[in-house]
């Protein structure tokens, strides 16, 4: 964990992730810390959720509320400013779960392949769970 890291410290265009308790903490929400510094005295991150239709920037506070970050990270060679113009350029995009959620949208930021390793584990999971379920009932 990074929580020893004060947010203000984040590298900008940095991926940062909290967990998402109404979900068990099975899922993970993902956003690009921008540089610039919000009313609440912390970074204000860009996020793509579904609550706003799409990327939109939070407050740090908002982004969180009020949880602990667990985990930013900077997973390309690409400049921050380059990485927060892709963010910025991605405005407008919508939100789906599956094809375009917070995870999809912070890699295609980075220019790496915008998908979701969350949304691949659960779909591979419901596939496992429902042939488990499947074979037991015959």
């Amino acid at each position: 964990m990074n929580n020893f890291l004060s947010p203000n410290r984040i590298r900008v265009g940095s991926i940062v992730i909290i967990p998402m308790p109404e979900y068990f903490d099975l899922a993970r929400h993902f956003a690009i810390v921008t540089n610039w510094i919000g009313i609440d005295g912390l970074p204000i991150v860009v996020a793509n959720s579904d609550d706003t239709d799409g990327p939109a920037e939070k407050l740090w506070s908002e982004f969180t509320q009020g949880r602990c970050y667990e985990r930013a990270y900077y997973p390309s060679d690409l400049p921050p400013g380059r990485v927060l113009r892709n963010a910025y350029r991605l405005f407008g995009t919508g939100y789906d779960l599956f094809e375009w959620n917070c995870e999809h949208f912070a890699n295609a930021c980075h220019e790496l392949p915008p998908r979701s390793e969350q949304v691949r584990t659960a779909v591979f999971a419901a596939v496992i769970g429902g042939l488990a379920l499947a074979a037991a009932r015959t």
